[in-house]
């Protein structure tokens, strides 16, 4: 998981989104919320994600609209009160599948460091980039993503151990007892892929996951035996059988992924492929081979590696379920996870995605939920933009 270190304060204010726009919208979105007192006050606060250029404090919102009582207020909409974010992530999914036609959804990992001990999944754990034991929360959010834009539409908070059994930790958190009782052991990241699939009308798209430091084997197999197409990025120490010893029934021993990738088959001349995040074009030599996982009643898969010509080492290594697409649309697919990177970077931190200071379970969903509209906000009015932008460039040709 990428570790966000740090939090810089916002230089831009979204001027460019139209305040009637975010009206609207956010009046569309907030729909099912019961009473109009939870409309207003949702309207409010994605008014205040947008606008403030500081960290998106209660305390900030409020002073939108006068300070001391509607920080109250607020405080209570987002931590106490008892409207159900799902039906919010519907309308947006929907809505930006709509928009975006998007090729694939991208798995998130967001790593927000923490002091203290109460704020909701707050965990010690090692991370391997500080080289430490950090505290921190730890969740994923699913996107939908195309190559010009990406946005997110789910987000599940990863719960430890500790934070489960503890029954008074629970009540201080108000985690429902859902909040493991459905997951059956399944890793959090393919739960929240699998709440997309589960009645809300998005069309299915290959899958693509951040895996280097997740359990690969625990992917693959529920991601597997939910018959979700997936591209996932893997580590060179990733352990596999090559195919065709299994396949020959010949003595067979693991291998690594990188040294596979390195006698994969390089298919061909080299691909050229034009950077979402640098610019210029950079050569890429793709190879593959198909792999099997260690365990009974393991997938056939595909192992793609993608590196510069007349370099040995490949890096980026995929596997993908998906062994009938070519090579070279497997790592496109893969690499649309650096349009989210992107995205994240420049949208989401801007709008609040990493400043949910509450203690409660249902806040912190709360919170990310309307953030995740202040973003679909930006980017569809980005979307409304460019399709203007080309609409008048098509009229200028004709006249």
């Amino acid at each position: 998981m990428d570790v966000n270190r740090s939090h810089r304060r916002h230089e831009i204010v979204w001027r460019e989104v139209a305040d009637d726009f975010v009206t609207e919208y956010s009046r569309r979105m907030l729909m099912t919320l019961p009473r109009r007192d939870q409309r207003e006050n949702g309207e409010l606060y994605i008014s205040g994600l947008l606008s403030l250029t500081s960290r998106k404090s209660m305390r900030s919102i409020a002073s939108i609209a006068g300070g001391g009582a509607a920080e109250q207020r607020l405080h209570h909409f987002i931590s106490k009160s008892s409207w159900d974010w799902v039906p919010v992530r519907k309308a947006l999914a929907v809505d930006l599948d709509q928009a975006l036609d998007p090729m694939v959804w991208v798995v998130k990992p967001m790593v927000v460091l923490k002091a203290g001990e109460h704020t909701v999944g707050v965990t010690e754990s090692f991370d391997p980039q500080l080289g430490r034991v950090v505290n921190s929360q730890r969740s994923y959010s699913v996107w939908l993503a195309n190559d010009t834009q990406s946005a997110p539409v789910n987000s599940r908070l990863l719960l430890s151990r500790e934070w489960l059994t503890d029954a008074e930790r629970r009540r201080r958190a108000e985690i429902p007892e859902w909040a493991d009782a459905d997951d059956g052991g399944t890793p959090t990241a393919v739960v929240a892929v699998l709440e997309l699939t589960r009645g809300w009308g998005l069309r299915p798209r290959p899958v693509i996951v951040e895996a280097r430091e997740e359990d690969v084997g625990e992917l693959v197999r529920h991601l597997s035996a939910a018959k979700v197409p997936f591209v996932l990025r893997i580590g060179g120490a990733t352990r596999l059988f090559p195919w065709n010893a299994v396949r020959h029934d010949r003595a067979i021993r693991l291998m690594t992924a990188q040294h596979l990738a390195e006698g994969a088959d390089p298919g061909g001349r080299p691909v050229r492929w034009v950077s979402r995040t640098e610019p210029g074009e950079r050569p890429t030599q793709i190879g593959s081979t198909n792999v099997v996982l260690p365990g009974s009643s393991t997938p056939l898969l595909r192992l793609v590696g993608a590196q510069r010509p007349g370099e040995r080492k490949a890096r980026e290594l995929w596997l993908s379920n998906m062994t009938d697409a070519p090579s070279a649309l497997v790592v496109r697919l893969g690499r649309l996870s650096g349009r989210v990177d992107q995205d994240f970077a420049e949208i989401s931190t801007k709008v609040g995605a990493m400043d949910f200071k509450g203690r409660t379970f249902g806040g912190w969903h709360r919170h990310t939920t309307l953030s995740a509209v202040a973003h679909g906000i930006v980017t569809l009015s980005a979307v409304h933009d460019q399709a203007v932008e080309l609409s008048s460039g098509d009229h200028l040709q004709i006249a």
